[in-house]
């Protein structure tokens, strides 16, 4: 099939079909808009970084489907940082590198747990205070050992007592969560004055209000290492939400957070079963300590 100059010039910058087919339709749909998303890469594919230092860029994204494919293509593209020493720690990774190694006393925040402890458990095995986040599996607060202790609480971008989850394959029926905001948790344990050497979060969508809220509120400033799972369903979160999560994400790549790792699980680009999911993990390279 014939490509248009343009379109092969995304594919190899990006190095991604999908936002090669939409923004060459973009021309077509949205005309300016479309421009100016093309141009956005092509400038951010110069250095292989995100730089989002002006915001009025990424006040230009309008549309579910250009949010999706930037979000996409950030986390398809080369990693932003060379992590050296890349090492798995139970079922997630860390990057181990001079600046970033984590060694007690370190303190390490784990938000979804459902039945696999792994990492919680190796991060604890080497010396590291690991708090245990997730209201789904049914436990009351407990300590798992000397190093790991579980909450019965989830992570979002307000403070409730009464959320109500989504249903999915971890909630099969109606009920209540509590839920905090990370500042609130820090608060709460008695961690205010301390960073995160490691936070993780895999939490089924809610990881989008969180990180808007933490961005929102200067919280990364006490993340040195994030590792995320990233989710856009078909149904959930609405489409409607698209450009405000994009700009959630780059309010945080702004406060220095750069990939050093990215793995995608699915991807479906059909309309109505739409869905992306990726490990991403990332480096705070404007961390200065407490």
């Amino acid at each position: 099939m014939a490509l248009g100059t343009k379109t092969v010039a995304i594919v190899l910058v990006g190095g991604t079909l999908l936002a090669a087919v939409i923004l060459y339709s973009a021309q077509d749909r949205i005309g300016e808009t479309g421009n100016t998303i093309m141009q956005m890469i092509s400038s951010e594919a110069k250095d292989n970084q995100m730089h989002p230092n002006d915001d009025k860029e990424f006040l230009k994204i309008t549309e579910w489907w250009q949010a999706s494919s930037i979000l996409k293509w950030d986390w398809e593209k080369p990693p932003e940082y060379m992590c050296r020493k890349i090492e798995k720690r139970g079922n997630w990774y860390i990057c181990n590198d001079t600046t970033f190694e984590v060694k007690p006393p370190c303190l390490v925040y784990s938000f979804g747990i459902w039945n696999d402890w792994s990492f919680d458990d190796a991060m604890g095995a080497i010396g590291c205070e690991v708090h245990s986040f997730d209201p789904s599996i049914g436990k009351k607060s407990f300590n798992r050992s000397n190093n790991v202790h579980f909450h019965d609480l989830g992570l979002s971008g307000n403070d409730s007592d009464s959320y109500v989850p989504t249903k999915d394959i971890y909630v099969k029926k109606t009920t209540t969560w509590k839920i905090r905001r990370l500042k609130t948790i820090m608060k709460m344990l008695g961690h205010t004055n301390r960073h995160l050497d490691v936070l993780k979060i895999d939490i089924e969508t809610s990881e989008w209000p969180a990180v808007k809220d933490m961005a929102a509120s200067g919280m990364f400033s006490k993340v040195r290492q994030f590792a995320v799972e990233w989710h856009l369903f078909p149904t959930y979160p609405s489409r409607s939400e698209y450009v405000g999560i994009y700009a959630g994400v780059m309010a945080m790549k702004k406060q220095g957070l750069r990939t050093f790792r990215a793995v995608f699980h699915g991807k479906d680009y059909r309309d109505k079963t739409f869905r992306f999911q990726a490990d991403v993990n990332y480096v705070n390279t404007l961390y200065k300590g407490m």
